[in-house]
């Protein structure tokens, strides 16, 4: 099935005039699995509304930088957003711009808020799923990573590619920052208490048993998998190696059954908890946000624009197949409607709703200052976690 763009994700507007001799500066996130598609869907629902105006699509990676003021909209990483308010990057914004509201996923909405203000409007979700065979039925229950830690326990084959169904397939080679992420998620699972970390916890006291978490998962994959990264960074070597029968368990993400292919409905998918308790549900959530030093005949094209980047139409093209014979992107949206209309042809968007669906999830948020924390984190990390997952 290919879907077509056919507009912006709205009632058809009258035709409009010619706006005069304008660019749009626009920055897509750019870790997702085809970003010249994502470019191509944007101009395409872009130009069938305003024809006049060009985008010039820019690259920034807002794990490097905090956005530069000549770009008019961009998307970044929603733990940033309590750093780019306070840094003065982002233009406040009413939910009344916001078209088709009632679609989005309202935890989502709420991430996007800062003081009660809203600053940006959510567009891709991301989250770490548990992967097991569904006929491992010794998995099938597994909720958290102590469960399985008691049952996988440490590998002892130390090459990088596991042999079949051995051992735990997930990728740490992004650096301490990934682990930091990891060890924040495991914090808010132990204390059962969700926090956008307005408040960091304190570099020189960290929890034992947060610690102890994540290093299980180096343990269950041993050091040379976890850390392994392929020359061209394939991030979803794992999730081919897992299709092939290698690993007993996968930890990834939901764009990974694209990888999959066929293989995807042989595998359960689920949250998991990195405490002993319930899992408190965080997503990673791609947000679009708009320069407040934006010229004020932009302002208002910069709104339709960062609707249209969230629109229904534009998200399905994205997940949908590029072609006859492919398989969906399976990322997962802040849109309802993109799970209700891909899951008529694919069942797997089915599932992944009711995963999204939930009023215990929240979005994964860092506090003002951030990167400094962040930095201050992998140091600490460096020290106390070497030992058992490569620096």
């Amino acid at each position: 099935m290919i879907l077509v763009v056919m507009s912006a994700g709205r009632n058809k507007q009258p035709e409009k005039t010619a706006t005069g001799d304008l660019t749009m500066e626009v920055a897509l996130y750019p870790y997702v699995p085809d970003i010249e598609r994502f470019q191509t869907v944007v101009s395409y629902a872009w130009a069938k509304e305003h024809p006049d105006v060009k985008l010039n699509f820019v690259d920034w990676d807002c794990y490097a930088s905090d956005p530069d003021p000549t770009i008019d909209v961009f998307v970044f990483d929603g733990i940033y957003l309590s750093s780019f308010v306070d840094g003065g990057h982002l233009l406040p914004i009413s939910e009344e711009m916001i078209q088709n509201k009632e679609d989005i996923f309202p935890f989502a909405l709420e991430g996007c808020k800062y003081d009660d203000t809203l600053y940006a409007m959510p567009q891709l979700l991301c989250t770490d799923f548990l992967y097991t065979r569904k006929e491992d039925t010794e998995l099938s229950d597994v909720t958290d990573i102590t469960e399985l830690y008691d049952i996988l326990g440490d590998r002892k084959d130390q090459s990088v590619i596991p042999k079949e169904n051995e051992g735990l397939l997930v990728n740490l080679s992004d650096g301490l920052m990934t682990k930091t992420l990891l060890y924040l998620d495991a914090v808010i699972d132990e204390r059962q208490e969700y926090t956008d970390y307005s408040e960091f916890p304190e570099t020189s006291d960290l929890s034992t048993n947060a610690l102890a978490q994540i290093n299980a998962l180096g343990k269950m994959g041993g050091e040379k998998q976890v850390e392994y990264r392929t020359e061209d960074n394939d991030i979803y070597v794992r999730a081919r190696w897992f299709a092939e029968g290698k690993g007993r368990a996968y930890i990834g993400y939901a764009e990974a059954m694209a990888i999959m292919g066929d293989y995807a409905d042989d595998v359960t998918i689920r949250r998991f908890s990195y405490g002993t308790e319930k899992d408190i549900p965080l997503f990673y959530t791609d947000m679009v946000g708009i320069s407040p030093k934006i010229s004020e005949d932009k302002k208002e094209l910069a709104i339709e624009l960062a609707n249209i980047l969230i629109s229904e139409n534009v998200l399905i093209e994205m997940n949908a197949p590029a072609k006859e014979g492919d398989f969906p992107q399976y990322m997962l949206t802040s849109r309802k409607s993109v799970y209700d209309a891909l899951g008529k042809d694919y069942p797997i968007y089915n599932i992944l709703k009711e995963n999204v669906d939930s009023t215990d999830n929240h979005v994964f948020r860092l506090g003002k200052n951030a990167r400094q924390f962040l930095q201050d984190m992998e140091k600490t990390l460096s020290e106390q976690m070497v030992s058992d997952l490569g620096a």
